[in-house]
């Protein structure tokens, strides 16, 4: 099968030796390895995860932000090594490899992208996709909408101090567009956008985008003040109503949404960013939900980290909701 900027990834990424006992054993130990182009490659069975990175912050670099995403995988890929094994044999999870292409608009990588992760749910493989600037999530969300029953809506659930609902007309895409993108690739299907935004801060977003979000009753958001204020069981009940219609779901999660002190490295800093102990509260609620098909987090830029706070964030993240997608 042919995928356009597709690169492998091989064992000498990881650390360690291969590690058979669960009990001892970490991620690193146990991740398995394919090549998406491999055209022999069976449908798996049980639970399967798939990694794959998203090498590119070129929408940072035009929406003018801090540059640096582009390293994010290979950040947050070193932090997973380290998690612990917390299964049996019943869940395999593989590093595909990444999406790279320095000479390449930001609109080819992410055709490149969509197709790749259209290969893994093909594959029965649920996709954790390392970015990268936003713009990553435009392309994830392709591959999976283009993944299920063209009849079938993709709500979309972002964690973000942004909208990122910005035209692009004129401009072409950048890491503040992605979702004007997916609603317009709804729409050309004559479908439904589902989409929610948490931790929006309202002085990060013009009054512009909020006009806009006014105007379209399938977009709902809480701002990173309304999550701090809002009782747990209130939170869980409103994504519980988002999701009541809906049959598949995307989880992107910006790192920016969260406080610069748990999350200094990042494209755009946050200084009233949300507590990431409540936003595993809501996510693992998300993920028990048993609509998500697949998942990513960008935005982390290492460059500007601090002793590895945001990657290694990133990587917790991914333990927690994977845990409750394998019991799933």
């Amino acid at each position: 099968m042919h995928l356009a900027d597709y690169y492998p990834m091989t064992y000498s990424y990881y650390q360690g030796s291969i590690e058979d006992n669960p009990y001892t054993a970490k991620w690193g130990m146990r991740i398995q390895f394919l090549d998406l182009r491999d055209d022999q490659l069976p449908h798996f069975s049980g639970v399967n995860f798939g990694i794959l990175g998203f090498k590119s912050d070129k929408g940072v670099y035009i929406n003018n932000g801090r540059v640096g995403a582009v390293e994010g995988p290979t950040a947050i890929r070193s932090q997973i090594a380290k998690l612990p094994w917390h299964w049996a044999d019943n869940v395999t999870v593989y590093d595909v490899g990444n999406i790279d292409g320095p000479n390449r608009s930001l609109e080819e990588l992410q055709d490149s992208l969509a197709l790749a992760v259209q290969r893994m749910r093909n594959l029965n493989l649920i996709p954790i996709v390392l970015g990268g600037g936003h713009g990553t999530a435009y392309g994830h969300y392709k591959g999976l909408k283009n993944s299920i029953p063209k009849e079938q809506n993709l709500a979309v659930l972002n964690l973000d101090a942004h909208f990122d609902l910005r035209p692009y007309e004129e401009t072409g895409p950048n890491s503040g567009t992605g979702f004007r993108q997916m609603s317009d690739y709804a729409k050309a299907s004559m479908q439904d956008f589902p989409y929610l935004i948490l931790g929006i801060q309202e002085h990060c977003n013009n009054l512009f985008l909020f006009d806009y979000v006014a105007k379209h009753p399938s977009i709902q958001f809480l701002t990173g003040q309304e999550l701090y204020q809002t009782p747990l069981p209130s939170l869980c009940q409103r994504i519980d109503d988002f999701l009541a219609k809906q049959e598949a779901l995307y989880l992107t999660i910006d790192m920016d949404c969260f406080a610069a002190g748990a999350a200094p490295g990042v494209s755009a800093i946050q200084s009233l960013g949300i507590d990431p102990k409540l936003a595993l509260t809501l996510l693992q609620h998300i993920a028990a939900s048993g609509k998500l098909i697949g998942f990513d987090l960008v935005e982390v830029s290492p460059p500007h980290d601090i002793d590895n706070h945001t990657a290694n964030l990133a990587a917790t993240l991914i333990f927690y909701i994977s845990q409750v997608l394998a019991q799933g």
